[in-house]
C-alpha cells in the first residue's frame, strides 16, 4: 500500500484567497461597464427624445403654411381739384393766375381690405430655442397683403365745367391708387404687428400646452429687431380692378 503525502493535496489558503479576490475584482468591473452602458443608453435616448420632440412641433407649426392673423378694412374718400391757371412771366417775374374757367373737380370713394398673415412654409428647427426655463418660439415675420381695393363707381362725384372734359377712367385709377398709396403708409403697423403675434400664440400655445409647457414656460414672439417700420418691405398690393 502506499501512501501519499497529505500536504500534496491539499492547495494552498493564500493561492484560493486570490483567485476569490480577482474573481470578484472582475465581477465589479463587468457590473461597472453594464451600468457606464446603461447610461450612455438612457443618455441617448434622452437626446433622441429631445431631437424627436422638437421635429414634431416643426412638423406641426409647419402645417399651418399661412396663418391669416388680423384683417383691417378702410373707407377713404379721394379728391382731386384740376384748376387750369394762367402762367407767364413779366419781365423778370414769374406769374401763375388761377382761373375758375374750366375748373375740374373728383371725389372717388374708396374700399381696401388688408391682412396679414404668418408665412410658416419655412419654420425650421432654428426657430425653436428651448432653455430649462422653458421654450421661445421665434414666429417668422409677419407679411401685410392689401386686397379687395376697388373704387365704389356708383358713388362717383365728378364736377365739371362746361368747357372741360370728364375724368377719364385712367385718371379716376390713378387718383384711386394714390388714396390706396396714402393708407398703406398711414396703416397702424404697430397695431397690426401686435394682432399677428396674439393671432399665432392662439394658434401655436395649445400645441405647446399638450407637449406638457406651461403658460409661464412658453413664449411666442417676432425676432428682437423687428419694428413696425420695417414692415413696409413685407407689405404686398393686389391693385385695385
Amino acid at each position: 500500500m502506499v501512501y501519499g503525502n497529505r500536504e500534496d493535496g491539499c492547495k494552498d489558503p493564500t493561492g484560493i484567497l486570490s483567485a476569490v479576490f480577482c474573481l470578484l475584482l472582475l465581477l465589479s468591473f463587468l457590473s461597472a461597464c453594464g451600468k457606464g452602458e446603461k447610461n450612455s443608453a438612457a443618455e441617448k435616448a434622452s437626446d433622441t427624445v429631445k431631437v424627436d420632440t422638437t421635429a414634431l412641433l416643426v412638423r406641426q407649426i409647419s402645417n399651418c403654411v399661412r396663418l391669416y392673423t388680423t384683417e383691417y378694412q378702410y373707407h377713404k374718400i379721394v379728391t382731386y381739384s384740376d384748376e387750369p391757371r394762367i402762367t407767364g412771366n413779366l419781365g423778370s417775374a414769374n406769374f401763375s393766375i388761377p382761373t375758375r374757367l374750366g375748373e375740374r373737380k373728383i371725389a372717388i370713394p374708396i374700399d381696401v381690405s388688408v391682412k396679414a398673415y404668418i408665412d410658416f412654409a419655412s419654420f425650421s428647427q432654428a426657430n425653436i430655442e428651448r432653455s430649462d426655463s422653458g421654450i421661445v418660439i421665434v414666429l417668422p415675420d409677419p407679411q401685410i397683403v392689401v386686397t379687395a381695393s376697388k373704387i365704389d363707381h356708383a358713388a362717383v362725384r365728378q364736377y365739371i365745367d362746361p368747357l372741360r372734359s370728364r375724368f377719364s377712367d385712367q385718371e379716376m385709377m390713378s387718383f384711386a391708387r394714390q388714396g390706396e398709396d396714402s393708407i398703406v403708409r398711414h396703416m397702424d403697423k404697430a397695431a397690426i404687428l401686435a394682432s399677428a403675434q396674439t393671432g399665432a400664440a392662439r394658434i401655436l400655445l395649445p400645441m405647446l400646452h399638450r407637449m406638457g409647457y406651461t403658460e409661464h414656460k412658453a413664449t411666442i414672439s417676432f425676432r428682437h429687431d423687428l419694428t413696425p417700420e420695417s414692415l413696409q418691405k413685407n407689405i404686398t398690393i393686389q391693385r385695385l380692378q
